[in-house]
């Protein structure tokens, strides 16, 4: 299950269902990067992008690599700062774990039903 883990949180670096997500400060603050922002600033990020980036993922980061998830074969959480996916800190997505349990089963469901082949590569 830790492969099946890694492998659809490397799905969701790549291929990531909400591309952009923004936020509104509703007072004034200082964010994880040292910036400050002033109450009624509106902010972006691009989850797409992040997920792309060489700086936070390596060299290889075009490429569809799991592994880059396990230690020893256990899967390895990233910062929620770098992988925000499910957003970071107080803001977490409460059904993290539900929706990672939902792939799951899903792919069990898939793999019960279906049988898959590897496509002809030229």
């Amino acid at each position: 299950m830790h492969y099946l883990h890694a492998a659809i949180s490397e799905t969701l670096r790549l291929y990531s269902a909400v591309p952009v997500d923004g936020k509104l400060e509703n007072e004034d603050n200082v964010i994880p990067n040292g910036y400050r922002v002033i109450k009624g600033d509106r902010m972006n990020y691009m989850i797409y992008a992040m997920g792309r980036m060489t700086y936070l993922w390596g060299q290889d980061t075009e490429e569809f690599r799991p592994e880059r998830w396990l230690v020893n074969g256990v899967f390895q959480l990233e910062s929620p700062y770098k992988f925000v996916y499910f957003n970071a800190a107080p803001r977490i997505c409460l059904g993290k774990e539900f929706a990672y349990r939902q792939m799951k089963i899903m792919a069990a469901t898939l793999v019960h039903f279906f049988r898959f082949k590897l496509a002809d590569r030229r």
